[in-house]
């Protein structure tokens, strides 16, 4: 997949100042619709949250660096809108980043789907930190949106802390990984296809579906709800009735 990508790595570049000219776009496809080509915000609720950032960034002290991938020069935003958008308003040369680089083997022209880039760095990134692809060859996590695999990675990391305290010993990370995978991805995996989830979510991958289902599973946990995988499965089909993702397409108007 790499090489089809024309990925080299992706590295930690490091906090710097850079040029707010440079940043060009949203790292997660979710937030081109929160923010115009100019970065100012499209709605009420988020016009509210960028007037206290506004604030926070006029009145108070220095604020945290947001987070953005470069790829080739050109910056894109992870975390930090609001603080991008409001720097622009204030006419700043440049804001304070923590920078992932993206490197390619070729340059890369203006065909390429760079979100797809993005997403194949994390995937890379992922696949370093847990070894699944060595452990499970057969396991293919594709996603839709960014920062997906960062959500994965700590789950794992976290079913590596209770093997540890079942075992009484710690296991490599590429153990848990694979335990992971068998005892906890692919029986999620199997209520969605029990559920046939994926013929109503349009748009979505089985590991969209997985890492949503366990924000859910978490959050009903948490209110005191009944609690599951089943449980997680009815809440998100009962949030997207049949022909919800038809009916919030934009119409087209000829």
């Amino acid at each position: 997949m790499l090489e089809a990508a024309r990925l080299d790595a992706q590295s930690y570049g490091g906090e710097r100042e850079i040029p707010l000219d440079r940043v060009v776009g949203s790292a997660y496809e979710g937030r081109t619709h929160d923010f115009d080509p100019a970065f100012l915000p499209t709605s009420a609720r988020l016009r509210q949250r960028w007037q206290r950032v506004y604030r926070a960034m006029v009145e108070g002290p220095e604020i945290p660096p947001i987070d953005v991938y470069d790829l080739e020069g050109s910056y894109y935003v992870i975390d930090g809108h609001h603080r991008v958008s409001v720097a622009r308003s204030l006419d700043r040369p440049t804001i304070n980043a923590r920078v992932t680089e993206v490197r390619t083997r070729a340059p890369l022209g203006p065909e390429v789907d760079r979100g797809e880039l993005l997403r194949a760095a994390e995937y890379a990134g992922f696949l370093e930190a847990t070894g699944l692809d060595r452990v499970r060859p057969e396991a293919r996590l594709g996603v839709s949106r960014l920062g997906r695999y960062d959500e994965m990675l700590a789950h794992i990391l976290g079913h590596r802390y209770f093997m540890g305290l079942d075992r009484r010993a710690e296991p490599s990370v590429q153990e848990a990984a694979a335990d992971w995978y068998d005892s906890v991805y692919l029986p999620i995996v199997a209520v969605i296809r029990r559920h046939n989830v994926l013929e109503r979510m349009r748009g979505w991958t089985e590991t969209d579906l997985y890492v949503e289902l366990t924000r859910r599973w978490l959050s009903m946990s948490k209110s005191g709800e009944d609690a599951g995988p089943h449980e997680a499965v009815h809440a998100l089909l009962k949030d997207h009735p049949p022909g919800w993702w038809w009916r919030r397409r934009p119409q087209r108007i000829d």
